[in-house]
């Protein structure tokens, strides 16, 4: 694995707040009923429904909107680490998380996904896996009819979960509820039918947003369907100790860097640290 070491060590300046607790889930689910294999079938990402987003919500939810801005630049820088990276190993999957609550994984998933999206050659799916704490449908402004969860339990086909949510190439899989039982869903074969679905495509890359590493097992469990990991963490927000302990944990998992949000050291708002 490559090493943190270069990623961490920039966020060791970071200033020593209190980490939030995670809201508890308060949805429970029907145990997964038997997989069913996958059927090989791409996601067409051109045939989806399209949704129609409100550009001064975006923009209050500092969703990138204009290509223009410093923050959209700090993410193409970014989006370019992560396909180099990516691309090298073969990899085609990613996951987002952070150390605890509060840090911007889920907004730092969703303009990562829409930079990679805008890149030419590249289809992204964006899928909202966080299942104790699901955030993405509220950044885009929108409630979905279908979420992951009524595909996991047979009551919707991937088709009628997926929406285009204005950006070509890009497909997202939102949620709107937690679930009590979320690590169970996240290691169960329904889920294995859906990573292999979505990841099905010329030139695709998948992004799921994941809770953080060390507020719940969840991640953990969901490692073995991804190839890579980045790591978000926040100036006063994320302690020391809490980077050390996510640090341990994610020894053996292919981190592809560090992205420190909020640093009062940039001219931009985001930071990136891709590790080495």
């Amino acid at each position: 694995m490559q090493t943190l070491a270069t990623g961490f060590a920039r966020a060791r300046s970071l200033s020593t707040h209190p980490a939030t607790a995670p809201a508890p889930a308060d949805a429970q689910v029907a145990p997964p009923a038997a997989a069913t294999p996958s059927d090989g079938r791409e996601l067409d990402i051109g045939a989806l429904s399209r949704i129609e987003l409100d550009p001064r919500t975006l923009s209050h939810n500092r969703v990138i909107v204009d290509e223009l801005t410093p923050a959209s630049a700090a993410y193409k820088m970014l989006r370019t680490r992560v396909l180099q990276r990516m691309r090298r190993n073969g990899w085609t999957t990613i996951a987002v998380t952070g150390t605890c609550v509060g840090e911007g994984k889920s907004l730092t998933a969703l303009n990562l996904s829409i930079s990679l999206a805008r890149n030419v050659g590249t289809s992204v799916v964006l899928a909202d896996v966080d299942f104790r704490k699901p955030s993405l449908y509220r950044h885009l402004g929108v409630w979905p009819r279908y979420g992951i969860g009524d595909f996991l339990r047979g009551a919707a086909p991937l088709e009628h979960v997926a929406v285009c949510p204005g950006v070509d190439r890009l497909a997202v899989l939102l949620n709107d509820r937690p679930f009590s039982r979320s690590s169970e869903m996240l290691a169960s074969p329904q889920m294995e039918n859906l990573v292999q679905r979505v990841k099905l495509g010329e030139g695709r890359i998948v992004v799921f947003d994941l809770p953080p590493v060390l507020a719940s097992d969840d991640m953990l469990a969901f490692c073995p369907q991804v190839d890579a990991v980045l790591l978000v963490v926040a100036q006063g927000t994320t302690r020391q100790a809490d980077i050390d302990a996510a640090r341990e944990l994610l020894q053996n998992v292919n981190v592809v860097g560090v992205v420190l949000n909020r640093s009062s050291a940039n001219v931009t708002p985001y930071y990136y640290g891709l590790t080495h």
